[in-house]
C-alpha cells in the first residue's frame, strides 16, 4: 500500500468536526496527538495552502471583516474525500493495514462504527502476523553471527511489541 498524506488526512478528519485556524490546528496536534504524530507550523501551512487549492477545505466566513485570521472549513469535496480514505480500508481487496493508518482511522471512528472498527482490527491483526513471520525469519538468519547482535537485538524487540500489539487488538476486538 503507497504511503498516504497522513497529515492531509489528520486535518480534514479535525476539520469534520468544527472550523479551525492553522493555530488550532497546531494547538490539536500538540494537545491530543502529540503521542502520535507531530506537526510543525512549516507543514501545517504549506498543506492548508494545497488543500485550499485542491478544494478539499475552503476558508470559513469571516465574523469579524478586521481579523486577519483565517479560519478553515472542510467542503463537501473534502467530506466525501475524507469519507472514503476513512472506510477505504474495508474493501476485500486489503490485506495490509500499516499502523498508522489504523491509528489515525481508529482516532475518527466512533461508537456507530463498530463493525468498520472490527473490519480494521482482523486487518491489522493478519498484518502483524505476516510482519512476525518475517521477523522470526529474519531472527532464524541472524541469531548465529554474533558480530549482528544488534540486529539480533533489534528484531526481538520488534517481534516483541508486534506480539504485544496482536494481543492488545485481539482483545480490544472482543470486547466490542
Amino acid at each position: 500500500m503507497a504511503r498516504r498524506n497522513t497529515l492531509q488526512y489528520m486535518i480534514l478528519g479535525l476539520l469534520t468536526r468544527k472550523e479551525m485556524t492553522g493555530y488550532d490546528i497546531k494547538q490539536t496536534f500538540d494537545k491530543e496527538k502529540a503521542e502520535f504524530w507531530s506537526a510543525p507550523f512549516s507543514q501545517i501551512y504549506p498543506e492548508l495552502n494545497r488543500m485550499l487549492t485542491s478544494s478539499l477545505i475552503e476558508l470559513a466566513p469571516k465574523e469579524n471583516e478586521n481579523s486577519r485570521k483565517k479560519a478553515y472549513q472542510i467542503s463537501d469535496i473534502g467530506q466525501k474525500y475524507f469519507r472514503h480514505w476513512l472506510y477505504l480500508p474495508l474493501s476485500s481487496e486489503t490485506v495490509i493495514l500499516n499502523n498508522d493508518d489504523l491509528i489515525l482511522r481508529l482516532h475518527f471512528l466512533g461508537e456507530k462504527q463498530k463493525d468498520q472498527i472490527n473490519q480494521l482490527l482482523e486487518i491489522r491483526i493478519r498484518t502483524l502476523k505476516m510482519e512476525v513471520s518475517q521477523l522470526e525469519l529474519e531472527l532464524a538468519e541472524v541469531i548465529n553471527y554474533p558480530e549482528q547482535l544488534g540486529r539480533k537485538l533489534i528484531i526481538e524487540k520488534e517481534l516483541a511489541n508486534k506480539k504485544v500489539d496482536i494481543k492488545l487488538w485481539n482483545k480490544e476486538n472482543r470486547q466490542q
